[in-house]
């Protein structure tokens, strides 16, 4: 028998029945091409046309580990540089002997970890590790600043921190800055790097603390975690305002999760067999919501191998890709436009991919088309989420060829589409706020309640704060954020309609599009342009634009070339940083 397999038996504790989840998948196997019927929850209330799903009351910890005992040798994380990775049977007995450290160091449950990782073969280790230690985990954008690291510390009232020897010098700085606050000491845990390292003075080794002498029995004090605890807590992208700490449950998170899972139809990753195994690149980053819950914790519940890459590189991306034979793209839209437009992107990089999934931001139609016009085997589908839903919210099934659309409402998910002006719920075609009610809506915003009362209703309705409509098959649409929109005259703009056109252009290599005053107008849109050819010339480009839109939709503020577009990392546009820039001018 395995080591690992040996040890990983003689430590379990005994899990909780998973008869329900078991039955329930078994279940949607054979209701894969059913019925489609849509139901409706109220006037101009679209719900899913899948069943919904019984969420088992277990926790995370229990979810994810599901394929331990059915493949335990299979590999779970990759690095796709290093080549360092664990096993299942490897991971669930480091994440265990991390928990029991934690817990002998003297963190309890309630207490908070942050988790500053670049993606790594660790991540999963620290994180349910965490978990089952009965803490709330954080995460940290690893390339913050000290000073963005100390206000997230300081306001997720973190006691311990993880990261690398790469990010140790930015989070040490940020711990010192925070301790004199906080009154207390902020250890600093460190995990194996991108090169061999020595560890650094005052730093906490990660691997002493995984030792396989580390004795896992007094996780049986550990106060048992009940499904409705807080698990997660990732912070907003802030693109509109200062991040805020999102409280997610373990429900929260397992519901999201087995709301695809136990859908065929909505099957991104299979699950793994003894025949076959999916392979995930992931490089979005897990210290954001749809890297966390969508390619990290539903790949590793369905037995995938998750290849991880710490950023995004051009030719380290492609050359991992081929090399370990991926089978699922996780995308963002920039990621889908470096794919279809790169002339160094072929055919043959598509070899062994089946699905291609874009989310975080809309795509247009001929974004998705420039990918398949290179790999026409593939399926390529759309997603709809936000951090506040854990993160997803619709989504294209597998046989849709409705590229612009962000799909239907996932089970147990209700969507509807209100005017700004008085709250009323709209039909299809008619643009509106996007509000969403399920069980994967967050708990609230920590320390936040003005934010909670203002985002989620007395009903439990989130109001997201994107523009969209549905149209007559339920399908829903993107539009552009609330706040991102160009009043011109009067008229509502959506900057997301002039990026899709501007990115038609040939010379056009990335752009964002904001609104800028204007005396008569109010506000006009203004393009900043990152150029293929240093050649192409603003008139050039207002009059392409000017040829597809209506007048008030023109370029009226001009056309600005510059080097790169700021973007967080899950790749939306940084338009507050535009405005700045356009500000200072």
């Amino acid at each position: 028998m395995n080591p690992w397999r040996s040890f990983l038996l003689s430590c379990r504790v005994v899990k909780r029945s998973y008869s329900t989840l078991i039955s329930q998948r078994e279940l949607a196997l054979k209701i894969r091409n059913g019925s489609r019927c849509f139901s409706t929850q109220g006037q101009n209330v679209i719900t899913s046309p899948y069943p919904n799903v019984t969420i088992p009351n277990i926790t995370l910890v229990d979810l994810v580990w599901d394929m331990v005992d059915k493949f335990p040798d299979y590999p779970a994380l990759v690095c796709g540089i290093t080549g360092r990775g664990y096993t299942y049977a490897e991971s669930r007995v480091i994440a265990r002997r991390f928990a029991a450290s934690l817990h002998k160091a003297g963190f309890r449950s309630g207490d908070v970890l942050a988790l500053a990782l670049y993606n790594c073969p660790e991540f999963h280790l620290v994180l349910l590790g965490a978990i089952e230690a009965g803490m709330i985990v954080t995460t940290i954008n690893p390339e913050y600043t000290p000073e963005e690291m100390r206000r997230q510390l300081l306001d997720s009232g973190a006691k311990c921190i993880v990261t690398t020897p790469e990010s140790y010098p930015s989070v040490s700085k940020a711990v010192i800055e925070t301790e004199p606050a906080v009154k207390s000491k902020i250890p600093i845990i460190v995990t194996p790097g991108l090169t061999n390292t020595g560890l650094p003075q005052g730093a906490i080794d990660f691997r002493e603390m995984t030792h396989k002498d580390i004795d896992t029995s007094n996780l049986s004090s550990v106060k048992e975690a009940n499904p409705d605890d807080i698990a997660v807590m990732p912070y907003s992208s802030g693109t509109t305002g200062l991040p805020k700490g999102v409280k997610l449950s373990h429900r929260n998170l397992i519901t999201n999760c087995l709301q695809m899972c136990l859908t065929p139809q909505l099957w991104i990753v299979d699950p793994a067999t003894s025949e076959m195994q999916e392979v995930v690149l992931g490089v979005l980053p897990f210290f954001h919501v749809y890297g966390l819950s969508c390619v990290l914790l539903s790949s590793l519940h369905f037995g995938a191998k998750v290849v991880t890459l710490p950023q995004f590189k051009p030719d380290v991306y492609l050359s991992t890709l081929v090399k370990h034979k991926a089978t699922v793209l996780y995308l963002v839209p920039p990621l889908v436009q470096f794919l279809g437009a790169h002339p160094n992107v072929t055919g043959p990089h598509f070899n062994t991919v089946r699905f291609v999934t874009s989310g975080a931001g809309p795509i247009g139609q001929s974004d998705a088309q420039r990918v398949l016009d290179k790999a026409n085997h593939i399926n390529f589908i759309q997603g709809y989420g936000l951090t506040e839903t854990s993160p997803l919210v619709s989504i294209l099934s597998r046989e849709s060829k409705n590229l612009s659309s962000s799909g239907v409402p996932i089970p147990n998910t209700s969507v509807k589409i209100i005017k700004l002006e008085s709250g009323e719920s709209v039909g299809p075609g008619v643009v509106g706020e996007i509000c969403v009610h399920g069980p994967q809506v967050m708990v609230e915003y920590h320390n936040n309640p003005k934010a909670t009362a203002e985002t989620k209703d007395s009903e439990g309705w989130l109001h997201t704060g994107d523009m969209g409509y549905y149209d007559e098959h339920k399908h829903l649409f993107i539009v552009d954020r609330l706040k991102e929109l160009i009043k011109v005259k009067g008229f509502q703009v959506a900057p997301a309609e002039l990026e899709e056109i501007l990115r038609q252009h040939p010379a056009v290599g990335d752009v964002a599009v904001i609104g800028v005053p204007h005396e008569r107008s109010g506000e006009v849109p203004k393009a900043f342009i990152v150029p293929k050819d240093s050649k192409v010339k603003e008139d050039e480009i207002k009059k392409f634009v000017a040829d597809k839109v209506s007048d008030y939709k023109q370029l009226a503020g001009g056309v600005q070339f510059v080097s790169t577009i700021p973007k967080n990392t899950s790749g939306k546009i940084l338009r507050r940083k535009l405005k700045e820039m356009y500000c200072t001018q």
